[in-house]
């Protein structure tokens, strides 16, 4: 009686812990997938780099993503802009017309360096620090070299984007 008690104590504590092991497991697979999907995503549409060249002298190199907003983005250079500060985070400057939204996640948690455009706003918004997620926030792209030249910024400047040839 002594050995069925033990055996069906252990098989129970066994079956709990492959019970927790598999809800660990499925609550962590939805984030792995997520990640997955947005890193393919992000790997297999090849990347058109864009140069900023910031009061006509300091340049940085961005990587713009082959998004429907990414290329509408695009068809906009070249463009010359006034950025300005906005909440210590980022630096934003109107655009000349409302990007399309088409396939557009609902936001995202921009990093420092995340290139993006503000929906609600129709702005460009260059992340220099790393901030929160945001909804109808969209990463246009990624800021490849250069972006202590944007952070090093204060007060307002000008900015010429075009495309560079690859």
């Amino acid at each position: 009686m002594k050995k069925l008690f033990i055996f069906i104590t252990a098989l129970l504590a066994v079956l709990a812990l492959t019970a927790c092991g598999s809800n660990k497991t499925q609550s962590a697979a939805p984030a792995a997938a997520t990640t997955s999907a947005a890193q393919a995503d992000a790997s297999t549409n090849s990347a058109q780099r864009v140069r900023m060249v910031i009061n006509g002298q300091d340049e940085v190199l961005v990587s713009i993503d082959t998004t429907p907003y990414g290329r509408d983005f695009l068809a906009l250079l070249p463009l010359e802009l006034t950025l300005k500060d906005y909440n210590g985070t980022e630096k934003i400057s109107d655009l000349p017309r409302r990007l399309t939204t088409q396939s557009a996640p609902p936001g995202i948690e921009p990093a420092a360096g995340t290139f993006a455009y503000y929906a609600p706003w129709g702005n460009l918004a260059i992340f220099y620090r790393d901030y929160r997620y945001s909804n109808n926030l969209l990463r246009l792209g990624v800021i490849e070299s250069g972006l202590e030249k944007v952070q090093s910024q204060s007060g307002d400047f000008h900015v010429r984007l075009e495309r560079l040839n690859q």
